[in-house]
């Protein structure tokens, strides 16, 4: 990609135009339509402003008039004329076109949580084949405690609910959780084993779609995604304040996770020494603790920015759809939609 390219993808030029030549008469018709173009333009002149247009209607506008600016020319020697000329029309031309805007790190991060599910799908299919070998046996044993544990909890919230000093909220609460364990025990009391064992796979059958489902989804907000975020070379200037304080967000965002893998590395196993009363030394350290600190820290890092990733893919995509397709548009003339989509 050019550095020209680079700086129109910024939405942003280095150039200025403040520098045409107005004081004598060559292409005078020609100057006074370029200038109108400029003060068509999104920033209308603004002191260290560029002059891109943020609509559609302003860059059909700005367009119009630099073409007939270009026809006006007079005298094609005036190379700065020229070149301002042509460095407006490579602005016209980036403003109309689409640009993909969509952000690696987050299409990586929601893939990663893709494979994840479908790693955890393959795991629970292998929970199903265990579920499909249980013998009767087995599942009569599974049965019976199931029973138990649900009796157990009613005996529980029993003896809390007998106790007169607890609060409305906190008995209403406990008197919700035995009326959901008095249901499960009278479902589970209706089971016998070839009904449980049942029972058994289809839940944990549930479990395997469950997490293909999740993948799935990953994998079609990512597709959902990359085609949001193609806005037309207006809108990005438009959306240049909106991008610049997402940026900020992405930088708090890996700067907590930073924070936390920092203080991770910083972590430090202390061994102690003790000499006893017959000279012999014993050892001991805290590597265990602080391997599990680390891991932990380093852990909650990555599934911060994991979650983010899959809230902010979201967000993203529903937005990039309404602001960057006409749909409305779309639906008056479907014979023009593949051409507004490209």
């Amino acid at each position: 990609m050019s550095s020209a390219n680079k700086k129109h993808m910024q939405g942003g030029m280095n150039t200025t135009y403040s520098n045409v030549n107005t004081e004598d008469e060559r292409n005078k018709k020609a100057e006074e339509l370029l200038f109108q173009a400029w003060e068509t333009a999104g920033y209308h002149g603004q002191p260290d402003e560029d002059y891109y247009p943020r609509t559609a209607q302003e860059t059909r506008d700005m367009e119009d008039l630099l073409t007939q600016a270009e026809a006006a020319i007079d005298d094609p020697s005036d190379t700065e004329l020229m070149e301002v000329m042509a460095d407006t029309r490579e602005v016209l031309e980036w403003s109309k076109q689409r640009h993909w805007t969509f952000a690696w790190w987050i299409i990586i991060c929601v893939a990663i949580m893709g494979c994840y599910y479908f790693y955890q799908a393959g795991s629970e299919q292998d929970y199903v084949a265990k579920r499909q070998a249980l013998t009767d046996e087995q599942v009569q044993t599974e049965l019976s405690e199931a029973i138990t544990r649900q009796q157990s909890y009613i005996d529980t919230y029993s003896q809390k609910l007998a106790v007169d000093t607890i609060s409305e909220e906190t008995r209403s609460l406990y008197e919700k959780y035995m009326e959901n364990a008095t249901e499960e025990i009278k479902e589970l009391k209706a089971y016998n084993v070839e009904t449980y064992k049942k029972h058994l796979v289809d839940r944990a059958d549930a479990g395997v779609w469950r997490e293909r489902w999740e993948a799935i989804w990953c994998f079609i907000w990512i597709v959902l995604y990359i085609f949001a975020c193609r806005p037309r070379g207006y809108m990005i200037t438009k959306r240049r304040h909106e991008d610049k304080m997402a940026t900020g967000l992405k930088k708090i965002l890996f700067g907590i996770a930073g924070a936390l893998v920092g203080a991770a590395g910083a972590l430090y196993v202390t061994t102690t020494i003790t000499k006893w009363s017959d000279g012999s030394k014993t050892r001991d350290d805290d590597s265990m603790i602080i391997y599990a600190m680390k891991f932990g820290l380093i852990t909650l890092a990555v599934i911060i920015v994991l979650w983010a990733a899959r809230i902010v893919i979201v967000i993203a995509t529903l937005l990039g759809l309404l602001r960057n397709y006409d749909w409305k548009q779309l639906a008056k003339d479907p014979k023009a939609m593949l051409n507004d989509l490209k």
